[in-house]
């Protein structure tokens, strides 16, 4: 273990190795810590035979010039431009995602684009001060168009009421869902739509997971401690002064990145933390994530990067392909499909059998489009805590 290291950086996921890429070009002394037996966290990519997929529907967002240039200089020609759609299966039909008004108009029947119209008229501007995210949709979109497509799949995403959850998780991806975009996309044909995150983005050849291996590779394997738990933070003075790992080894600390979960950082401080940061801490949720994948003997499943359900019959909240990522993620004549189960810890699905939890995400994704039980080649889940 790196004892004298000036910098700890305490877990491997994204945060902390983007911490441990700076500080290595900064040239500072620094030291990684991850309990795990890999990098990357939850953004890692599983192998299964000649099968790659990601721990999640993995993209890189071009949103900040300096990191994308990070990124090229890391990955070099095996980072892909990717540019592919994803839609929403409500009702059993499929509706582009983004949603787009001139699709919306074609699939939902002419009452219910009445009834949407309605409301969107009744509208006035969205009022600032809304104070829960099930408000700002209803008063952004209506309600007919906000239950159906908002409302019902972040219940579903965050196993909480849409009224208990704060407006920003919204982002942005229905920013230009109105009225007056139903009337542009009529008269332009969907020309004046701008590209959209979710359906443009930068993917590697070989999944999410190469850029932890490139990362890794750039600073050199010294700086990294895997198998090395955090199981006391030592604090006087408002500082962390030692870091216990494994509850075995101890070290001094000068400067720590602390990328863990603050449930856990909270409950591993020494002295124990005042009580109303103890109560904070129990707070805070998080949600864990099972991902089912089955690899199949055919060699696309669908044109969707992602598939979104919102509706509470499917047990899972999205499909993603990972071949629809890179081609370089399946065998020419074989592809695989991942769907998300978002649960608690305490919820009956994190402790399922898999044969069960199988047969119920197959039986449901049979509504979806009809596989053959000869198609399986694998199955496998994979459980994400903290995701």
């Amino acid at each position: 273990m790196k004892a004298q290291a000036d910098v700890q950086i305490l877990g491997g996921g994204p945060a902390g190795l983007g911490a441990a890429y700076y500080a290595k070009k900064l040239d500072l002394n620094f030291a990684v810590i991850e309990a795990g037996g890999e990098l990357g966290g939850n953004c890692r990519t599983i192998r299964i035979g000649d099968f790659l997929f990601d721990t999640g529907a993995h993209r890189f967002h071009d949103k900040d010039p300096q990191v994308t240039n990070d990124i090229r200089d890391l990955l070099g020609e095996d980072l892909f431009e990717v540019d592919a759609p994803s839609e929403i299966f409500s009702g059993d039909r499929f509706f582009k995602f983004p949603l787009r008004p001139g699709n919306l108009a074609r699939q939902l029947s002419p009452k219910t684009l009445a009834r949407i119209a309605a409301e969107n008229l009744r509208i006035k501007k969205p009022i600032e001060q809304n104070s829960n995210f099930e408000q700002f949709a209803i008063n952004r979109y209506g309600p007919t168009l906000a239950q159906r497509f908002l409302l019902n799949y972040s219940a579903k995403l965050w196993g909480e009421k849409p009224a208990s959850l704060l407006p920003e998780v919204a982002g942005g991806r229905l920013r230009r869902l109105d009225l007056s975009s139903f009337v542009q996309e009529m008269l332009f044909k969907g020309k004046r739509r701008s590209r959209h995150l979710d359906g443009s983005f930068f993917y590697p050849k070989y999944g999410i997971g190469m850029i932890a291996d490139r990362v890794s590779e750039f600073i050199g394997t010294e700086q990294f401690h895997l198998n090395s738990r955090v199981t006391q933070l030592h604090h006087r003075d408002h500082r962390i002064e030692r870091i216990v790992v494994n509850n075995t080894s101890e070290i001094y600390a000068r400067s720590v990145v602390n990328t863990l979960p603050l449930t856990i950082s909270i409950n591993m401080l020494s002295p124990t933390a005042p009580q109303k940061l103890i109560d904070a801490a129990k707070s805070i949720k998080y949600r864990n994530m099972i991902l089912c994948v089955f690899c199949l003997d055919r060699p696309f499943f669908s044109p969707n990067a992602s598939v979104y359900f919102p509706d509470d019959e499917f047990p899972f909240t999205r499909l993603y392909e990972p071949k629809r990522r890179s081609p370089h993620m399946a065998p020419t004549a074989q592809t695989a499909i991942v769907l998300e189960i978002p649960c608690y810890q305490e919820d009956p699905v994190w402790h399922m059998p898999g044969e069960d939890l199988r047969r119920s995400v197959w039986e449901a994704l049979q509504r979806v489009k009809q596989i053959s039980f000869d198609e399986i080649l694998c199955f496998k889940t994979v459980k994400l805590p903290f995701a």
